[in-house]
């Protein structure tokens, strides 16, 4: 991951060249990452590439243990790190690499990034958390969704209110949620920035409306696979994809390669 590292080597991680990318969706909670990550999908696989998605804490190994680890309000700092480094290799084994190998768009909602950014707001030590993190392939390219925290706070009430552990509520020590959440938040996204020059980050406005963003993702994104397809810009779907979210879209091919992906990873 960090070139002044050099590369290190796990069992299950692969030296090889893999023919498969790897694109990253960065942001923090409330940003909008969810929406775009589904348009992203729709739009490569309807292109005819094969896509498979991913996030944090979805690994079969740890991904359960941090949920319910998450429930109560006990969990230290560096217990959470190891959790989520856990959840991660688990992933990266079971799922990214083998998805990659076999040619597959990995498309993941957050990397050992939002990680870093979380640990090292914490106070855990940024050195300890790059030498864990240092078996992590590079990305084809990290897409970081840009926002201030003066447009986060409104979406995120929108969508629910302030959860207790994106408030950092699990260290600090406010009165109210709202205040925990500006100054973690405040201080989450002044990590980001830093973390984006460190490890060439694409920015992208999020400010902007789910069409305008999606546009620039989807000239970003178009470079990374034009040598696999010939790809199509499609913004006018982004409307009925919004609007319609419970329909059930009929199965394509990719989503039965990734179907038949996912059975092999199970009996693995």
């Amino acid at each position: 991951m960090d070139p002044r590292m050099g590369p290190v080597h796990i069992p299950g991680i692969p030296d090889e060249e893999l023919p498969g990318k790897l694109i990253v969706l960065e942001g923090t909670d409330g940003v909008g990452r969810s929406t775009q990550m589904r348009l992203l999908r729709n739009w490569l696989e309807s292109s005819g590439l094969a896509v498979y998605d991913t996030g944090l804490s979805r690994g079969r190994l740890a991904g359960t243990h941090i949920q319910k680890a998450k429930e109560g309000h006990t969990m230290g700092r560096r217990t959470q790190g190891l959790y989520y480094a856990t959840d991660f290799a688990d992933r990266l084994e079971r799922e990214i690499i083998p998805a990659m190998r076999s040619g597959y768009i990995v498309l993941t909602d957050r990397y050992i990034y939002s990680l870093i950014v979380r640990g090292t707001v914490r106070g855990l030590e940024p050195d300890w958390l790059r030498k864990l993190y240092a078996f992590a392939p590079q990305p084809d390219i990290v897409l970081y969704l840009r926002i201030s925290i003066d447009k986060l706070i409104p979406r995120v009430l929108a969508s629910g209110g302030f959860d207790y552990w994106e408030s950092g509520m699990d260290y600090l020590q406010e009165a109210t949620l709202y205040d925990a959440f500006v100054k973690h938040q405040s201080r989450v996204l002044a990590e980001f920035e830093k973390i984006a020059k460190e490890f060439d980050f694409t920015p992208i406005d999020a400010e902007q409306d789910i069409r305008a963003v999606f546009d620039d993702l989807q000239e970003h994104v178009e470079e990374i696979v034009a040598d696999m397809v010939d790809v199509q810009r499609m913004s006018d779907f982004v409307a009925p994809i919004i609007s319609e979210p419970t329909r059930e879209p009929r199965q394509s091919l990719a989503d039965s390669l990734r179907d038949l992906l996912s059975s092999f990873l199970e009996e693995s």
